[in-house]
């Protein structure tokens, strides 16, 4: 095989390096355990973990699986629990969502989003239902429906910053929204939104989790970390 179309070839067949990894603490408990991401001999702690802001972006060497460990737990063998991050190694720019799970010894789950810019572009709302039932989303003049099952769905919006109406309804029940506000659009931000079950009835039935983040933001941590 000539040598030009075997380079070729390798350039093909040969993935892309991923950009490290980010991580998001669900709320403010998590958020306060001293946690670090540990592949092979490497180990990073996990420093100024806040539930509405993705971590810089955090590089480890070592080879083998990525793993989550508990710093401030221990295993059965007397070792610090850990548990493995699934499916991180298949995304180009993994963010690692922490949660609550105390049927795990790290106390810790942990779920995988793909937050390629590629995909998951400026100026776009990407939200994540965590509720039991569908949900229908108008967001000033475009809707969309929301499955449930933390399947994500993006809705872009163009133009200059601006306040924008939202409201979230049940599908049986469109007219009755259960949740209203007004936010604000900036072309420069992109927003995860988890939609979650309601913890103060005086507040309504759902609550929204937002974390934005700025362009500039990104690729300032992007280029220190040599992305």
């Amino acid at each position: 095989m000539p040598a030009r179309v075997l380079l070729i070839l390798l350039c093909i067949l040969t993935p892309l390096s991923a950009a490290p990894p980010r991580v998001l603490a669900w709320d403010d408990a998590v958020a306060a355990r001293k946690l670090a991401l540990v592949r092979g001999k490497e180990v990073v702690e996990l420093e100024g973990l806040h539930p509405s802001k993705r971590s810089e972006p955090l590089k480890l060497g070592g080879e083998g699986p990525l793993m989550l460990r508990a710093l401030d737990r221990t295993s059965d063998e007397g070792t610090p629990a850990q548990r493995e991050c699934p499916s991180a190694a298949n995304l180009d720019h993994p963010l690692l969502l922490v949660m609550p799970d105390e049927d795990h010894p790290t106390g810790l789950r942990i779920v995988a989003l793909n937050d390629d810019p590629q995909g998951f572009r400026w100026g776009t709302y990407r939200f994540l239902n965590a509720t039991p039932k569908p949900l229908a989303l108008r967001l000033e003049n475009k809707s969309v429906r929301l499955p449930s099952g933390w399947k994500p769905t993006d809705l872009r919006l163009t133009g200059e910053t601006r306040g924008i109406g939202a409201m979230i309804a049940a599908l049986e029940s469109l007219k009755r929204p259960l949740y209203s506000a007004v936010w604000e659009h900036d072309p420069d931000v992109r927003t995860l939104c988890f939609i979650v079950p309601g913890t103060d009835p005086r507040l309504g039935p759902i609550e929204i989790k937002a974390v934005p983040q700025e362009r500039a933001t990104f690729a300032l941590e992007a280029e220190e970390a040599g992305e």
